[in-house]
């Protein structure tokens, strides 16, 4: 034993001595904390000085920039207000608005239900669910036309073989349009008239008399002269627009029809125009006027019928009917319509025949269904 412990040079392990290393150990581990603790807390201060520093100099800059971005966009405001105002002035004639909207009498919901069909079978399936058949509707005017408002001729308008059907369904596609629009005339006409006996009587109020004076310029009436003013706002018969709806598109074949949502052959000048060229044509400074949909189309040739001063003589024929109180008569009102196209008296002839024959003026007497 003696000799073994002699062989070693360690000193003897005891409790005391196996505890102290442990101590150190702790005591140097709590001593780098602290400092670790110290380091963080210097650091933080560090930052928040630089912050506090760093802030005011922040909130000017994002003020600034605040400002720059307000100025650039009342800026652009100013630009596109001015291009606006630009193209209001040299670009094209305005699309055509409904006499409601132009006279400010404003609808409490839409009139007409817009329908999308370009497919005629479709067409036809939704006339059906409709129980949309002229010849139910002229024997039984209690069940009125649907309010439907078709905004473009079928495609395959001109596939259709059987020519019967094919206008029975062109007639059906335009009637609401053409009755909603002389709808809106008759509203827009009793509204002059009471604007007109408030000024014979004194009572017209100034900002009356100035919407007065804008629905006279707008359809070319003669200032003050208010038997002028009531020749122009007035309905036309629905056989007589339906005639030269077909007359002018080929019962909604043609391409300007089809491609443009042109019935009545209107023109418009100029090469910002909106509307297509002629193929054949002897002059090439005009076009066929294109519209957004058929219901604008129908608006626009009234308004043109109802302005224009190449007919006059119709609206001076339908101003005598209303004083002597008998109804439009549309082989009556067609006669003045002969400056409406170059062939002049051929083009009324044909209208009249296109009514006689097809029957159209069994069709002034229908009305648009109630409202749901």
């Amino acid at each position: 034993m003696h000799a073994n412990r002699a062989l070693s040079s360690d000193p003897p392990i005891t409790k005391s001595s196996r505890s102290r290393p442990i101590v150190a150990a702790c005591r140097e581990c709590t001593a780098q904390t602290q400092d670790q603790q110290q380091g963080d807390e210097a650091m933080g201060a560090q930052v928040a000085a630089i912050v506090a520093e760093w802030q005011p100099v922040l909130g000017r800059f994002a003020r600034a920039v605040n400002r720059d971005l307000a100025g650039r966009a009342a800026a652009l405001t100013a630009v596109f207000g001015i291009l606006l105002l630009l193209a209001q002035m040299f670009g094209a004639d305005p699309l055509p608005r409904s006499a409601w909207q132009e006279l400010g009498i404003a609808a409490e919901r839409p009139a007409l239900r817009r329908v999308y069909v370009r497919e005629s079978a479709k067409l036809e399936d939704l006339f059906a669910v409709q129980s949309y058949h002229l010849d139910d509707l002229i024997n039984d005017d209690g069940l009125g036309v649907p309010r439907l408002a078709v905004t473009a001729l079928p495609r395959d308008m001109a596939r259709i073989d059987d020519a019967e059907a094919r206008k029975a369904l062109f007639l059906r596609t335009l009637l609401p349009l053409i009755l909603q629009a002389n709808r809106e005339l008759r509203r827009a006409r009793g509204k002059v008239i009471a604007a007109l006996d408030a000024q014979a009587a004194g009572r017209l109020g100034a900002t009356d008399a100035l919407w007065l004076q804008a629905v006279a310029e707008w359809y070319g009436a003669a200032p003050g002269n208010a038997a002028d003013l009531l020749s122009r706002i007035d309905a036309v018969p629905p056989s007589l627009a339906l005639a030269q709806a077909a007359q002018e598109s080929g019962w909604g074949t043609s391409r300007f029809a089809l491609r443009a949502n042109a019935l009545f052959g209107q023109r418009s000048w100029g090469d910002a125009a909106p509307g297509l060229a002629p193929k054949e044509a002897e002059r090439d400074d005009f076009k066929v006027r294109a519209f957004p949909d058929l219901m604008s189309a129908v608006r626009s040739y009234l308004h043109n019928l109802n302005s224009h001063a190449a007919y006059q003589d119709l609206r001076d024929r339908r101003a005598k009917a209303r004083a002597l109180g008998v109804p439009l008569h549309a082989q009556e009102l067609v006669r003045g319509l002969k400056n409406y196209s170059e062939e002049g008296s051929d083009y009324v002839a044909a209208l009249s025949e296109l009514i006689r024959s097809n029957r159209l003026q069994a069709l002034d007497d229908l009305h648009l269904r109630p409202r749901r």
